[in-house]
């Protein structure tokens, strides 16, 4: 319709040409004319010359409208301009996509393109290209208003201006939906059948492959027939064997026979001798009791000998063996006594003469930081500080190593604990520090144990201390507290979630002055673990301990069972 349109106006602007022409030449030769009467024959040459262009410009106008007509009749065409904008579109597009004008004039071509294309980079190069003049030849394919894609065989071409400059583009295109889709199912079909050649590749090879396997069982069976035949020659070998076997078997028999008939009047003869026999064995047997009674009071007299004799020997032996104990229970005892008076006397030094330089250095520190703190600079104050506080350290110390030794001579009295009401003595005595969290107990039913209460008690303020302590960085410190009985003795645990500590220096852990933390990270002086370990061997009882780092820790002890 729009084709029509644009032949009809170039129709008119070509009789445009032709008039103006055709005024020039006549105002041109009124001028000839007028002025040359000799010029006459040179206006008649022109204007045969103008009457030839006519014709040609003429020809041409009716070859472009045939082609017009010819591309408006079997193909689609479309013009955008130079923005993608739609300016007209021939009805054979309008049907093939199923639009008519009023849904196509003014919009922008990526309404008939899928999103994702309009919106990509290769869409936007497309444009480009047409716009610097670049013609665009392929198989397109486009979406109809019903949403369904057409393919399209056709060309983009730029339509230039005087200058030769691209001002709108015209789109012929021819529909091959039909021979695309017959070609997209001949490729499947295509697929299909290679899918098929190669199934029956591998089929033809299984039964390649079952072929040889009935060949090679074929082979065996020849050579299990051969076998068998084999096995049926020596079978028939045996039987003539075996009549020959049996006649001789036979004749044995009959040998056998006589034989017998000869043995049963010997048995005859025999069973008379044995009577005989039998009555003489009757004689041997009474002689032979009376003979086996004097050898039993024999044997018994030679028996009680003998117990008799190594009774004394036994005796002999225990009593060199408690002669040879009491020796060295006595030397044992001397060598404690010494080692309890070397003990008292070390103690004795620790609690004296080590405690009054601690003390000597204490005060003058402190006399120094009282009397003399405006003559000291803040380097010397620190230093008296830290002099003060390892002196105290070294304090501490010194009473736990006096406190460790004094377990060792200290006499473990033995009584029923009941330790539900020993622990809650020693939570209600904790002392909680300022960056310690409030602890969370969760005290299972314990079982009552046997044992120094006292001791025990310094067991469970030791654990219960450490398990605080390690927890201070904890956001909430939860500590649990059970008990398991097992054989002979009663198992308890305590169980933190504070930091824990690494299992490769757990050698270390039960040492005197041994820590796995820092003394800025968590203070202590490392002796509270050796004398839990200390309290529960005197107990005839075990300590141990499991942890993970930053995890918390488990540790436990055990103590006689009292129903044992």
């Amino acid at each position: 319709m729009k084709i029509k349109e644009k032949n009809v106006c170039k129709e008119t602007n070509l009789s445009s040409v032709e008039t103006q022409l055709t005024e020039k030449e006549n105002f041109n030769s009124e001028i000839l004319l007028v002025n040359n009467p000799s010029a006459i024959k040179n206006n008649e040459i022109q204007t045969a010359e103008i009457q030839s262009l006519k014709q040609q410009l003429k020809a041409k106008e009716q070859q472009i409208s045939n082609h017009a007509n010819a591309i408006n009749t079997s193909n689609a065409s479309i013009e955008f301009d130079l923005e993608g904008n739609i300016l007209n579109a021939n009805k054979n597009f309008l049907d093939i996509m199923g639009y008519n004008e009023m849904d196509l004039i003014g919009k922008h071509h990526h309404i008939l393109v899928d999103t994702s294309y309009s919106e990509s980079t290769a869409y936007q190069l497309f444009w480009d290209n047409l716009r610097k003049g670049i013609y665009q030849k392929d198989e397109f394919i486009r979406v109809s208003k019903s949403g369904k894609f057409i393919w399209l065989f056709g060309t983009y071409n730029p339509i230039l201006d005087v200058s030769g400059k691209p001002f709108k583009i015209l789109k012929i295109a021819t529909d091959i939906t039909l021979a695309k889709t017959q070609f997209l199912q001949l490729a499947v079909q295509a697929q299909e059948k290679e899918k098929r050649a190669s199934e029956l590749i591998v089929a033809n090879k299984e039964l390649a492959f079952q072929n040889k396997e009935k060949e090679k069982r074929a082979a065996e069976l020849v050579i299990a027939n051969k076998e068998l035949k084999f096995q049926n020659e020596q079978k028939e070998k045996r039987a003539a064997e075996l009549i020959i076997a049996n006649k001789e078997l036979k004749f044995q028999n009959e040998q056998k026979e006589q034989r017998a008939k000869e043995l049963i009047i010997a048995n005859k003869e025999l069973a008379f001798q044995s009577k005989e026999k039998e009555k003489r064995a009757a004689e041997l047997i009474i002689a032979n009791k009376k003979l086996a009674a004097e050898n039993i009071l024999k044997e018994k007299r030679k028996i009680e000998k003998q117990q008799r004799a190594a009774e004394l020997i036994v005796k002999n032996r225990e009593l060199a063996y408690q002669e040879k104990r009491s020796t060295e229970l006595t030397l044992a005892n001397d060598e404690l006594k010494k080692a309890q008076e070397e003990l008292e006397s070390f103690s004795y030094s620790v609690s004296h003469d080590l405690r009054a330089p601690i003390r000597a250095i204490n005060g003058y520190a402190q006399i120094l930081t009282e009397d003399y703190t405006y003559s000291i600079d803040d380097d010397g104050k620190t230093i008296l500080q830290a002099i003060i506080r390892n002196s105290n350290k070294m304090g501490v110390l010194i009473d736990d190593l006096l406190a460790f030794s004094k377990l060792g001579r200290k006499q473990v009295s033995s009584a029923n604990i009941n330790m539900e009401a020993l622990i809650q003595g020693v939570i209600n005595e904790v002392i909680i520090e300022k960056d310690e969290n409030i602890p969370i107990f969760e005290i299972e039913e314990l079982a009552q144990a046997n044992g120094d209460a006292s001791l025990i008690k310094q067991v469970w303020v030791n654990l219960i201390s450490n398990a605080i302590k390690y927890s201070k960085y904890k956001s909430e410190t939860r500590i649990k507290i059970t008990s398991t009985s097992q054989n002979d003795k009663i198992i308890y645990s305590i169980k933190d979630w504070g930091s824990g500590f690494d299992m490769a220096y757990y050698d270390k852990l039960f040492g005197v002055f041994q820590r796995l933390h820092s003394q800025e990270e968590f203070a202590g002086t490392g002796i509270g673990l050796a004398i839990v370990q200390k309290i529960v061997n005197r107990h005839y009882g075990t300590v141990w301990a499991e942890s993970t780092l930053d995890a918390g820790a488990k540790f436990y002890f055990s103590l006689p069972n009292i129903n044992n």
